[in-house]
């Protein structure tokens, strides 16, 4: 364990309580200036610390640090850091390098989090920001709905472990009610590699909002778990429910496919029925949702036509 991880697990084991950078140093076996070093990095990274010259250091705030330890069911390999640029390129290295299935990378904070398109995704202290690596027998056409499925999953351990009412949205958010409406809580980016009838690998990288707070200009369509004055979420209760039912599940889909699993998609659906634009390549499809198929399409109905779409964003 690195001398920053082992900061943070010292510090929370005593939350509110300062404790000095001399006594730092000594419980790690480091210097007062590592200590120093390390404390400035993790502030400015952006983990509730605080400091005073006559006390020493001390979280704000109650540390939730289950990942610093995190170790999962037997076919899970963790890995964890404090803060990464994306735990995708991680997961995505390891995959090139021949890593088996079921290593996992976990970061507190990601400094270049990004979702579809290549869009940023605030990745700061507080919430779950983890890449799971696959090695699919599936071709890449018939591995297309694994998103879907993952999304299904998060879904159900959101709504076991925090007791909220959440939602899908396809083709990769989750969405919790709030007293604002339905709000996005977490995405899904899925990354694979192969060629026309096998896949190579496959990176499946999930961000969940669970006690972190939500950018301003974000608030109005994005939530937190945690709303404020909440108790802390543990995000290790919430990842071992995700990998609990998504091994299960994804067991049953590779042998299966996705069709036995589109009824039930659709049933945890926000806005079935609906409604909707839907903004694709070839430009605004307005038309109403009526299901997803087993290729992982969302079906839409416009002038009494029922058309599949496997790209696209619906637009709020």
């Amino acid at each position: 364990m690195s001398i920053r991880d082992s900061l943070v697990r010292v510090l929370d084991g005593k939350p509110g309580q300062e404790i000095s950078g001399e006594a730092l140093a000594r419980q790690l076996g480091v210097t007062r200036t590592a200590v120093w070093k390390q404390m400035k990095a993790l502030k400015s990274l952006g983990l509730p610390l605080e400091s005073s010259r006559r006390h020493g250091y001390r979280f704000k705030t109650r540390f939730d640090n289950s990942l610093i330890s995190y170790q999962g069911a037997s076919w899970i390999h963790p890995h964890y850091q404090v803060s990464t640029a994306s735990t995708q390129t991680l997961a995505k290295a390891g995959a090139a390098s021949g890593l088996p299935e079921g290593h996992l990378w976990i970061s507190e904070i990601q400094t270049k989090g990004r979702g579809r398109l290549d869009r940023l995704w605030e990745s700061g202290y507080g919430g779950l920001w983890f890449s799971l690596l696959l090695r699919p027998t599936l071709s890449p056409r018939r591995l297309a709905p694994v998103t879907l499925l993952a999304g299904l999953c998060l879904r159900d351990a959101i709504e076991r472990v925090t007791g909220k009412a959440a939602a899908l949205k396809w083709p990769n958010d989750v969405m919790i009610r709030t007293a604002d409406g339905w709000k996005k809580c977490a995405g899904i980016l899925t990354e694979m590699s192969g060629q026309v009838e096998k896949t190579d690998w496959a990176v499946i990288g999930v961000g969940v909002n669970v006690n972190n707070p939500v950018p301003k200009d974000l608030a109005s369509r994005a939530a937190s778990l945690a709303a404020e004055g909440d108790r802390v979420i543990p995000r290790s209760q919430l990842l071992d429910g995700f990998l609990s039912a998504f091994h299960k599940e994804y067991a049953w889909f590779n042998k299966h496919g996705f069709g036995p699993l589109c009824t039930r998609y659709w049933k945890h659906y926000w806005t079935p029925g609906e409604p909707v634009n839907l903004q694709t390549a070839d430009g605004l499809v307005r038309g109403r949702t009526v299901g997803v198929d087993a290729s992982g399409a969302i079906m839409i109905e416009s002038r009494r036509k029922t058309s599949l779409f496997h790209e696209g964003e619906i637009v709020l």
